[in-house]
């Protein structure tokens, strides 16, 4: 199995920490940046082969990565277009990746191995990992399940159908590669796509007929960065943790 990280982007919304710093890279606590425990992580669940897709500050990623070398195949893929695009065009440039089974993670979560652990465990075409809240908001890239299945994926939902949440991790297996590949190529075409986040050619997939089902997970075992809060609660959490100890014991 085959994990790719989408990192290419800028992560405005945490100036200044982002100004000269890759999100992905930035400090979590206890000396970890983002990316290292998306790797830990990954390799806890038995993945070690790794495509990180990079853009902003792509040299900073790629010298982090030779740290890693001896535990994981990492390859990276750079978008040149991150500037003027989004993350649909990034997924995109790693479509020569994308012929075996495959799983995509947003680079900016932080996640518990668990959260693989069960995602490898689905024998579906296409498995999105959700979780369930209370109550959404209007950034969450919300989801409707509907008779077991993801019927609709988007920030626009109205939050009072919402039922999950897009977790931004998703595996491809089967035919789901093929699936998503056609999707993707089809998308790049059209210039209106430029700027649309990749979980737009999941939307396609079930608007063309074909199933999308879920992995739930708990609320507690992911977290995303985004903006200032969020990277506060992170390294929140960290430092009241032994997360570093947890990670290298299991190395």
């Amino acid at each position: 199995m085959k994990a790719i990280i989408i990192a290419a982007g800028k992560g405005t919304r945490l100036y200044p920490f982002t100004k000269n710093t890759p999100k992905s890279l930035l400090d979590i606590g206890q000396g970890l940046t983002l990316l290292e425990t998306q790797l830990h992580a990954l390799q806890d669940a038995g993945v070690t082969d790794v495509v990180i897709i990079v853009g902003y500050r792509a040299e900073q990623i790629e010298a982090k990565v030779k740290e890693y070398e001896k535990d994981f195949n990492i390859k990276t893929v750079y978008n040149p277009f991150y500037d003027i695009s989004n993350n649909l065009v990034s997924v995109w440039m790693a479509k020569e990746y994308m012929k075996d089974d495959f799983i995509t993670i947003n680079g900016d979560d932080i996640f518990d191995s668990s959260i693989i652990k069960n995602l490898l465990k689905s024998n579906e075409n296409i498995t999105m990992v959700t979780d369930e809240k209370d109550e959404y908001d209007s950034d969450d890239m919300k989801v409707v399940i509907e008779n077991n299945t993801v019927k609709e994926v988007s920030k626009t939902i109205d939050l009072d159908r919402a039922n999950a949440e897009s977790v931004g991790i998703i595996k491809f297996s089967g035919h789901g590669p093929k699936i998503y590949l056609e999707t993707l190529e089809e998308m790049v075409r059209n210039p209106k796509n430029m700027n649309n986040f990749y979980l737009a050619a999941i939307q396609k997939i079930i608007d063309k007929g074909y199933h999308v089902h879920y992995s739930m997970c708990n609320e507690s075992d992911w977290g995303e960065i985004d903006f200032h809060p969020d990277l506060e609660l992170i390294r929140a959490h960290v430092s009241r943790t032994n997360l570093v100890e947890r990670i290298f014991d299991k190395k």
